[in-house]
Parts: structure tokens; C-alpha cells; sequence
């Protein structure tokens, strides 16, 4: 139960420390509230047991997007593709353990508008 307090804490004291996964600029503390109040326990611990359980790999392919929907209580994860675009085998990889752990996550294909791009 306390491991909400132990995510705030920790960030805030490695807050600007050199990591190659975090970009600290954009990762602020009401993020990581926003996060920690929708992304359930269990499923936040299997993104992060996959991601570390072999980092060299799974660093790779983890949905482009996130997205926070507090009104409906949920979050997603997106996959981004523009035209002509297609999902590399790291990715789908990624799309599936995610749905076999129940989180929501999907592809968002985006096309240009005629007279755009």
C-alpha cells in the first residue's frame, strides 16, 4: 500500500539524476500523481517487472502515448503510426503483453487530411 508514497519520494530525490529512461523535464510530480491515482497496482508492477526483466530489449517498442482519462477512471496506452507506417515485431510484442495483462493499449494509425502534409 505504501508504494505510491515510495514512486513520489524517490522521484523526488532522483529528480535531475542522469537516466536514459526518464526524461525529467517532462516527467513532473502531478504526472506521476496522475499516473499513480489510475494505473492499478498489479498492472503497473507487470509493466515494470517486463521492462526491467530484460532492459536491452523492452526499452524498445513500449507504446508511444500515454493516456489519462480521470473522468472515466482509466488510462491507455498508444502505438502512433503515420501513413505507411506499420508496427515493428517490438512493438506488437509490447501491444500484446500489455492486453494479456489487461491493460488497455491499441494502435492510433494516422492519416493526412487531403491539402495537409
Amino acid at each position: 500500500g505504501s508504494y505510491r508514497d515510495t514512486i513520489i519520494q524517490q522521484a523526488a530525490l532522483k529528480r535531475g539524476t542522469a537516466c536514459d529512461l526518464i526524461r525529467w523535464d517532462l516527467l513532473t510530480p502531478e504526472l506521476i500523481e496522475a499516473a499513480l491515482a489510475l494505473i492499478p497496482a498489479q498492472q503497473l508492477e507487470a509493466l515494470l517487472r517486463h521492462l526491467l526483466g530484460d532492459l536491452r530489449h523492452h526499452r524498445r517498442g513500449l507504446p508511444d502515448l500515454i493516456c489519462f482519462e480521470p473522468q472515466q477512471q482509466r488510462y491507455r496506452l498508444i502505438e502512433v503510426k503515420g501513413p505507411g507506417d506499420r508496427l515493428q515485431d517490438h512493438q506488437r510484442l509490447w501491444l500484446e503483453f500489455c492486453l494479456a495483462q489487461g491493460i488497455d493499449a491499441g494502435v492510433c494509425q494516422v492519416e493526412w487530411m487531403e491539402g495537409t502534409a
